[in-house]
């Protein structure tokens, strides 16, 4: 049985971006269970290239069991991973989009990315991540490093 979450609201925060005034939803689990999502379809995507790729150069060696380095690829995404993938303009881009969805279906990935400045990305983040403390620094030091 499902359960009816319809009284439940997320934080909401209104930043100013360009001129406008924008309404950034924090994110939940599920938000993140996207992201994560997203990573491992890209994975897939790259993974026949990259089987082919592997399995030339190993004949190319000679020595190597193309098996052997066919299980690398094949592992799931791990933590590590997708904080990195969280560190990047992309991740940082894609859960924005996320974050805005909510309030704005009609704002694609790259509206997104477009209309962050790197000055905002701490602001930005404050307000999507809330209370996940750990993941809020990693992302703060997105803001930092850009």
């Amino acid at each position: 049985m499902a359960i009816n979450l319809e009284g439940f609201i997320r934080r909401k925060s209104r930043i100013k971006l360009g001129g406008k005034e924008w309404i950034f939803t924090e994110l939940s689990l599920s938000d993140f269970a996207r992201f994560r999502a997203k990573m491992t379809k890209e994975r897939k995507a790259n993974l026949t290239e990259r089987r082919k790729q592997l399995i030339e150069e190993a004949k190319g060696i000679g020595d190597i069991d193309p098996l052997k380095l066919l299980e690398h690829l094949d592992k799931p995404i791990t933590d590590e991973e997708m904080d990195a993938e969280m560190e990047s303009v992309e991740g940082v881009g894609f859960l924005i989009y996320l974050s805005l969805k909510y309030t704005y279906p009609e704002v694609t990935e790259e509206d997104a990315l477009k209309m962050v400045n790197i000055d905002k990305i701490e602001e930005i983040v404050e307000a999507m991540i809330g209370g996940l403390s750990n993941d809020k620094k990693k992302l703060k030091a997105v803001a930092r490093k850009n």
